[in-house]
């Protein structure tokens, strides 16, 4: 039995009256690959946040190796979120977007420089460290999509979290997108939790499927067939 990283203990989230999370338990192992699912506002990307400790949780806890403290918790955790091409115009070089992922580790009054080695490794990981030097905004979707999968990358984390990472992208990025990702998991050793509505991903990639709807209402591995039955209660009945 892998260790457990992350405890999840009867959970409740809330935006000031609207319930977003009720009662979720979850143990997250090493080397897990979790992939999410859930109709809109089911709590996918609340779950993701709590876990970070971006949202204060009403009640339960969460810990990682037995620590509670958010703080602590977080500089363990590579977080890639829901995010829209950037402005051409956009000034940020490459280097200087992934070395913000550092800050947690170093503080936000220290300079991270372009060759910290930690950067260059994750650029290194993620096939973009060729394009160090560019803006940011002179990448393509999927480009823009790596480095801020190694921005993720750079802080050495024991567990990525992703929402939504291969959104507005066409399906041959898609895919590549989600082949970095498992070679990542695979070589690093990485624990993932992917939200996602590609229902051919979490087959093919995943090791665990949790469907949300603000609870838990079902967890299983990819090929049982009872996820299926699941997909077709959630999206499909009216």
């Amino acid at each position: 039995m892998n260790k457990t990283l992350i405890c999840i203990k009867d959970l409740d989230v809330a935006y000031q009256d609207v319930v977003a999370l009720v009662g979720i338990n979850l143990d997250i192992y090493e080397n897990d690959f979790i992939g999410i699912i859930g109709p809109n506002a089911s709590g996918k990307s609340t779950l993701l946040k709590s876990i970070l400790g971006l949202v204060e949780p009403i009640n339960g806890s969460i810990s990682f190796l037995s620590c509670t403290d958010p703080s602590a918790r977080s500089i363990n955790i590579g977080y890639v979120p829901q995010v829209r091409k950037i402005d051409r115009n956009f000034p940020a070089l490459v280097q200087d977007v992934v070395s913000m992922g550092r800050y947690r580790q170093i503080g936000y009054l220290h300079n991270v420089k372009g060759n910290d080695e930690n950067v260059r490794e994750a650029l290194i990981a993620v096939g973009m460290w060729r394009f160090r030097n560019r803006p940011i905004g002179h990448l393509s979707g999927g480009q823009q999509q790596k480095v801020y999968i190694a921005r993720a990358l750079s802080a050495n984390p024991s567990i990525l979290l992703l929402d939504e990472p291969t959104a507005a992208l066409d399906f041959r990025i898609q895919q590549s997108i989600m082949d970095l990702i498992y070679t990542l998991h695979k070589e690093k050793q990485l624990s993932v939790m992917l939200v996602t509505h590609n229902l051919e991903f979490l087959k093919k990639y995943t090791t665990r499927v949790l469907c949300l709807d603000k609870k838990i209402i079902w967890q299983g591995f990819p090929s049982d067939p009872k996820l299926d039955i699941v997909i077709q209660q959630i999206f499909y009945q009216p």
